[in-house]
């Protein structure tokens, strides 16, 4: 179509992925905006739009208005906008549900994915996020020695304690004898934080478990916080000088403690984080669906009880198991699922994009 084309998504891991599928250069929407930490604001607007004619966003669904608004801003006349994202999966942490009113309004044309192709039905991850979608109860194989699908039950107890037991076995016996490497291939993800089976007690067992201590690792504390040569850990702020983004991933390769820096590897880039920036950073063994949305894993394992009870929704379980590439393993209760399945989302949204999108069609010269 001869059209020059940007493309973006909200954060790094996104922007990862968008890039490999396409093999193109793709950036995270504050970069492709150019972003300026001085005056924390973009550098392009609608006085200085982006010079290309068609911008593709991916997880459009983690867009919050003060994003959305932004880039479509900095959009020239005549532009193509295209938009990709899945509305069943969570919304974004700031306010809004921009994808969602979107496409409610049915004034913005609209391709749904509806088919599951012949490579992916028999899936069971596929299956049971299709039946969590419909508020079913997924079916799910009960965990074995020698599973036959790739979606996987374990009951786990009806006590966090007994879930956190759980967690340990499947990393120390089944995750290896499955034939996956425990310290890349895993991901634990969790509704919340706190909690013995949120990411805060969860990270510092599958720290134990992973990437004990050892007189060849050196560590450090900070905050109260244990770091360890090996660690896997994520950027919980974006570092505009660095290149590196809320959600990034990143292996601590060397802790120097005369001068209290820790060297991470980000993919490519290799940055020295010094006392300062320390807060920046946090062991990613486990963590928050929320921080998950926008990655894959090859491996997810999802602890599900009713403890974090207002926390439990279908979107959350949804978002869990689709980030799930070849193996994702439930642990909890079954109560907690149904619980999770009666539940859309954990806090309804009171926005008017929709309405005002409505109105600006039926009445052109009215400003949305």
């Amino acid at each position: 179509m001869g059209k020059s084309i940007a493309l973006a998504a909200p954060t790094g891991r996104a922007a990862q992925r968008l890039s490999e599928i396409t093999q193109l250069e793709a950036k995270t929407i504050h970069c492709l905006l150019e972003f300026d930490p001085k005056t924390m604001g973009f550098k392009r607007d609608n006085q200085n739009p982006l010079p290309h004619t068609a911008i593709v966003a991916l997880e459009a669904s983690m867009l919050d208005l003060f994003l959305a608004s932004s880039l479509v801003k900095a959009i020239q006349y005549g532009s193509q906008l295209l938009l990709v994202g899945d509305i069943d999966q969570l919304p974004s942490v700031g306010p809004g549900q921009i994808l969602a009113d979107l496409i409610n309004s049915g004034h913005v044309p609209v391709v749904r994915l509806t088919k599951v192709f012949r490579q992916a039905q028999q899936s069971a991850i596929i299956t049971s996020a299709h039946q969590i979608n419909r508020s079913q109860f997924p079916t799910i194989e009960p965990i074995s020695d020698n599973p036959v699908s790739e979606c996987l039950w374990h009951g786990g107890g009806h006590h966090p304690k007994h879930g956190v037991k759980a967690i340990s076995e499947i990393i120390t016996d089944l995750i290896p004898r499955l034939g996956y490497n425990r310290a890349t291939d895993v991901q634990v993800l969790c509704p919340m934080s706190r909690g013995l089976l949120g990411t805060r007690n969860l990270n510092t067992v599958l720290q134990q478990l992973i990437n004990p201590p050892s007189p060849d690792k050196v560590e450090i504390t900070r905050g109260g916080n244990l770091l360890r040569e090996g660690d896997r850990i994520i950027q919980l702020t974006n570092d505009y000088n660095h290149e590196i983004f809320n959600g990034d991933f990143g292996i601590i390769k060397a802790i120097d403690l005369e001068e209290i820096e820790v060297t991470v590897q980000y993919g490519k880039h290799t940055v020295v984080r010094t006392r300062a920036d320390l807060n920046q950073i946090a062991l990613a063994w486990s963590f928050t669906i929320h921080q998950s949305q926008g990655s894959e894993y090859p491996v997810v394992i999802l602890p599900i009880y009713t403890q974090p009870y207002m926390m439990l929704s279908r979107k959350q379980l949804y978002t869990a198991l689709t980030c799930a590439k070849q193996l994702a393993i439930v642990v909890g209760s079954k109560k907690a699922i149904s619980k999770a399945l009666r539940s859309s989302d954990g806090q309804l949204r009171y926005t008017r994009l929709q309405q005002r999108l409505e109105s600006a069609f039926l009445h052109p010269t009215i400003a949305i």
